[in-house]
């Protein structure tokens, strides 16, 4: 298996860790969650709702925060909810910030346990996150139909919104497709009905042709149209054809590791006006063919007009990884129509599955708390396995661990636990390595990457807040979103006017595209990287100025 490749292709969770010098004062913070996906275009007033989960030791107490970064700083100009205090035990705290003037890109959430004065930092980490806060938003964008769909032609890609916009007058809010950064000709839209300066609303648009949609942009206007007030584009791969496949859904879901026991089910609409009846199939595929070992269910005539289906496929033997699913709709003798949704599964005549660990992604840990799992697993041993687990950190392990032992695991299947802990230093790991053996370990059966971020550490000393940017001259974020297909937004923050140079390069080191060399001004800039006409894989995008070379990786997925 592509252990790093696998590892990286999943969302990356940039996690800075720091600890104070009291050892097990506070146990962990973890499983951080927003209200608000990423990205969003958030207006003035408009909260961003945090959840943390945490554990505590200390008999005094802590207090919790959670405060928004911006490329390693704190933003300016945000309101905050107050700490909270928390007992000794486990629990789930919320917090929320926002913005009130100005223009602000949010890229990390920074979320930190401190003693009842404040004097101690115990425990921080930096989640990232994509929020542009402004004077005007558009934000909590729900479609009706998910990407990658085959829509009929004339149905509708219906767009559900909340909005607000700095405005004493009336607004008008537009949603349109784009096609590689062009307006998609052809479509049919809802016009703009004059709406008040807040609210919620829809949008929706159509096409009688065979149409390929890469983006939608959104745009907020004056109520004569006379101004443009806010302008921003989502990707958002969509298509219509005079057959439609839409609404699909798998059983198992993604990044999952399978046995070849195991089908994956997909439940989807089709949809046909001919008199004839028609085919339709779900088939497993692998670097754009049939994947080796595969299987998949036949299909039944079915009539005109939608019908809800469902077809399984899988890998019945050998280890397989699954990359897409192929959907084809026609006759026996002839494909009409066929195209692959990008998926990522695993098939092995072993699988570890339903992976639940304590605390949850992404967390911090002092030294000595545990990190818990529980996983289910299938395999063909008759005599039974074992099951171990290990940090890693792309893609290498992290010894010096504490760790349970495995007992023999019986045949066929079952559930399993197991746990992992550091007792002194800084550990930081994006992933869990598990592994399978026959009874004696002597043979290697399975192993697998699970993706997550969770930190250890006691470094005897804390990181204070900056208020401002220092003299080095320039940061370069995290790309989002990450994985992406096809372009992510590259951030990079310079503190003062400056020559840089923004490369991406692939795992080879080949130069695939050159996105700045010249001088830029102090402050923000956003750079997109495109990747429709490069393979899958993982690509590193570096930054060079006269503060020195930073690189960091990112992951197309087609």
């Amino acid at each position: 298996m592509n252990n790093s490749l696998r590892t990286t292709c999943f969302f990356m969770v940039l996690l800075l860790c720091l600890a104070g010098s009291h050892l097990a004062l506070a146990d962990y913070l973890g499983g951080v969650t927003f209200d608000k996906v990423s990205p969003s275009y958030l207006p003035h007033g408009e909260r961003v709702n945090i959840s943390i989960d945490y554990k505590v030791d200390v008999a005094e107490g802590a207090i919790i925060f959670a405060r928004p970064f911006t490329m390693g700083f704190p933003t300016p100009g945000y309101s905050a909810s107050g700490g909270d205090i928390v007992t000794p035990g486990t629990g789930t705290v919320g917090q929320y910030f926002l913005f009130t003037s100005g223009e602000k890109a949010v890229t990390h959430v920074r979320v930190f346990m401190t003693s009842l004065d404040q004097s101690v930092t115990y425990l921080e980490l930096f989640v990232p996150v994509h929020y542009i806060c402004a004077p005007h938003g558009l934000f909590n964008i729900q479609m009706d139909h998910g990407q990658y769909n085959r829509l009929p032609y004339g149905m509708d890609l219906n767009i559900n919104f909340d909005y607000a916009a700095d405005t004493a007058g009336n607004v008008r809010i537009s949603a349109r497709p784009y096609t590689d950064g062009t307006l998609t000709p052809g479509y049919h839209a809802s016009g703009s009905i004059s709406l008040p300066s807040s609210g919620s609303y829809s949008q929706n648009f159509d096409f009688t042709q065979d149409t390929d949609v890469t983006d939608i942009r959104y745009r907020i206007y004056e109520d004569d149209f006379s101004t443009l007030l806010y302008e921003f584009f989502i990707p958002y791969d969509i298509h219509w054809r005079e057959v439609g496949l839409y609404d699909f859904s798998f059983d198992w879901p993604d990044y999952e590791f399978m046995h070849n026991s195991q089908n994956l089910t997909a439940t989807f609409t089709v949809e046909h006006s001919e008199s004839e009846d028609r085919y339709t199939w779900a088939q497993c595929y692998t670097d754009g063919f049939y994947s080796p070992g595969g299987v998949y269910q036949g299909s039944q005539p079915f009539p005109s007009g939608p019908q809800t289906m469902t077809r399984f496929c899988r890998v019945n033997t050998g280890e397989q990884d699954v990359d897409g699913i192929r959907f084809a709709y026609g006759i026996p003798t002839e494909v009409m129509m066929e195209f692959i949704v990008p998926v990522h599964y695993h098939y092995a005549p072993h699988a570890v599955q339903n992976h639940v660990f304590s605390p949850q992604s992404p967390a911090i840990m002092t030294n000595g708390e545990h990190l818990n799992m529980t996983f289910d697993y299938v395999t063909d041993q008759a005599d039974g396995v074992r099951i171990f687990a290990r940090p890693a950190y792309d893609g290498t392990l992290i010894y010096g661990m504490n760790s349970a032992g495995s007992p023999i695991h019986g045949y066929p299947s079952g559930s399993g636990y197991f746990w992992v802990s550091y007792l002194e230093g800084e550990r930081l790991a994006s992933s869990v390595y598990f592994h399978m053996t026959n009874p004696d370990q002597s043979e290697l059966l399975f192993d697998q990457f699970v993706h997550g971020w969770w930190a250890w550490g006691s470094s005897g000393y804390i990181t204070p807040a900056q208020d401002a940017l220092p003299s080095v001259a320039a940061v370069l974020g995290v790309a989002y979103p990450n994985p992406f297909n096809p372009m992510t937004t590259i951030p990079l923050q310079l503190s003062k006017d400056t020559h840089v140079q923004l490369n991406v390069y692939n795992v080879r080191g080949m130069l695939v595209d050159s996105l700045q060399d010249g001088d830029l001004a102090a402050g923000q800039h956003f750079f997109t990287f495109k990747g429709e006409n490069q393979p899958s894989g993982v690509y590193f995008y570096r930054m060079k100025t006269s503060a020195g070379v930073v690189s960091k990786p990112m992951a197309l997925v087609k």
